[in-house]
């Protein structure tokens, strides 16, 4: 290795350590929750709840970060699939641990999706569309994929967050055991089989043209060592190590979100708020700095497949668990919230049906973004 993959190399390690200690700290909070108040109803000290969301943020940092080294060597669309799983598995564990404690509103699932929705395909694809189109008066990507996304995040988004909100068996956005478990299993399958064909026969859908591929993209974002092995093995052993810090603290932050709302009667929907933005920050980052790299397809494939697995497998994961504990889950949208779902979804099958983006679109974007925070403070 030369001086600079050096230096760069064990800068990385030492990036790692806070991961470690971040570990350390969630076995010692796992293994005493009645330190943190939790367990016998007494006030909890006034820096737990920003040392653990600290610790969640910087596991999820680290978990990006390695999952990026693993998404550069196995490539398109593997690599962003890594990416979104890993996100996703940090934001099923957020949610179930708040479900878990037993006293938060039923209605975190549901506005822990939606926000990512917002914040996804909103925020972060206008936000991507702007530094790109700052750079680039017009970016292009392959049109399938946007085509492919949008069609299951339509589907499943209609049937897991719209269809409870209009059904009759239970009142409000509830819906029948037997109508859970038919929308867990559909959303569970048709997720599968899309991950299926994105690893084979579709694949061609999900990456760019050669062609269109710009130059400084084939070099990786972080430099690995020359032992390809090692700094493959090394990447998966402490993304395990990140994922597994967040599982830990997960059912602490819960009951620690649920009690700070509760305490200060802030409005529960900002429960889901801070779960996706805990989920999303270091995912956004790695999408919008592709988009400013020019290499639109790859902030594609990542946010709108966060949005799709946050649909499909966060769905059936809550369901499940609202079954075994039997605690009812809300997941139908309020009329507000279709309205502004539905103009989302109808701008990106606009925007991103040509395979061509520019700055006017993350404008619009942009807007309806805004839109969703001022209806969060209305």
């Amino acid at each position: 290795m030369t001086p600079k993959q050096t230096a760069i190399h064990w800068l990385s390690k030492l990036a790692d350590l806070p991961l470690c200690l971040g570990l350390l700290f969630a076995i010692v909070v796992a293994g005493r929750p009645a330190w943190i108040g939790i367990v016998h109803g007494e006030a909890e000290p006034w820096f737990v709840l920003p040392l653990i969301l600290a610790v969640i943020l910087i596991c999820a940092f680290r978990a990006s970060a390695h999952a990026e080294v693993i998404a550069h060597r196995l490539r398109e669309p593997f690599g962003s699939l890594i990416l979104t799983l890993s996100a996703v598995t940090i934001e099923v564990t957020l949610v179930v641990g708040i479900m878990l404690a037993g006293k938060s509103e039923d209605q975190v699932a549901r506005d822990t999706m939606f926000a990512v929705i917002m914040m996804v395909m909103n925020g972060l694809i206008g936000f991507a569309l702007i530094m790109g189109g700052l750079r680039k008066r017009e970016q292009t990507f392959n049109a399938k994929s946007a085509s492919a996304f949008l069609a299951l995040i339509t589907a499943l988004t209609l049937i897991g967050l719209v269809l409870p909100r209009l059904t009759v068996s239970r009142p409000g956005g509830y819906m029948s055991e037997q109508m859970e478990l038919y929308v867990a299993c559909a959303s569970l399958g048709v997720y599968v089989a899309f991950l299926a064909l994105q690893s084979s026969s579709h694949r061609e859908f999900f990456v760019q043209h050669e062609a269109d591929v710009p130059a400084d993209d084939s070099a990786p974002s972080v430099i690995a060592p020359v032992n390809s092995r090692r700094a493959m093995a090394e990447s998966v052993a402490l993304l395990v190590v990140a994922l597994l810090a967040v599982v830990l603290l997960a059912e602490s932050l819960g009951g620690l979100l649920v009690n700070f709302w509760s305490n200060r009667h802030l409005p529960n929907v900002l429960e889901g708020v801070v779960v996706a933005f805990l989920i999303l920050l270091p995912e956004g980052i790695a999408a919008i700095r592709a988009a400013w790299r020019s290499n639109l397809q790859t902030t594609i494939n990542i946010l709108h497949g966060s949005a799709l697995s946050t649909i499909g497998l966060t769905i059936p994961a809550v369901l499940f668990v609202s079954l075994i504990i039997d605690t009812p889950v809300e997941l139908g949208l309020e009329p507000a919230q279709i309205c502004l779902l539905a103009g989302t979804i109808v701008l990106s099958m606009l925007h991103l049906s040509n395979g061509r983006a520019n700055l006017m679109q993350g404008i619009v974007h942009i807007m309806f973004f805004t839109m969703w925070i001022a209806l969060l403070l209305d």
